[in-house]
């Protein structure tokens, strides 16, 4: 038995250091942004309006976007601008001319009145940086 364990132990270690090696994301760098034929984020809706929600509700929204352009679209990061913002994940590999993405976000309301929070996308699209907005009105209990 003891044996098995040790196999097991230096499998697990050799898989480790591998998988530790594999970086399958892409930086965006200055030669993968073609200033001639950029990629072209266009959102379905770049301000998502909640009208009025609970204090204590979870908004949930998901940003669909297309890649108008004629090169392929690479999104480095999505970030949201607050803590009461969560994003779910974007597309981590290169979408193509043509092709459709989806940015899903989860805002928690913890303070009653207006709000407005937004989630900031770098890519390798001109400008770099593109913004979407949530907002809303929350109302106390």
């Amino acid at each position: 038995m003891r044996i098995y364990y040790c196999i097991f132990l230096v499998l697990i270690s050799v898989v480790g250091c591998v998988s530790d090696k594999i970086n399958n994301s892409q930086q965006i760098t200055a030669d993968l942004i073609n200033p001639e034929n950029p990629p072209i984020l266009e959102f379905q809706k770049e301000i998502f309006d909640f009208d009025t929600v609970a204090l204590g509700s979870k908004v949930e929204y998901t940003f669909i976007f297309k890649n108008n352009g004629k090169t392929s679209l690479l999104i480095n990061s999505v970030k949201a601008g607050c803590g009461c913002t969560v994003l779910k994940g974007w597309p981590k590999t290169p979408v193509k001319p043509g092709e459709t993405g989806e940015i899903p976000v989860v805002l928690s309301t913890s303070k009653t009145g207006y709000i407005k929070k937004y989630i900031s996308i770098l890519a390798n699209t001109k400008p770099a940086t593109n913004r979407l907005y949530i907002q809303g009105f929350v109302a106390g209990i």
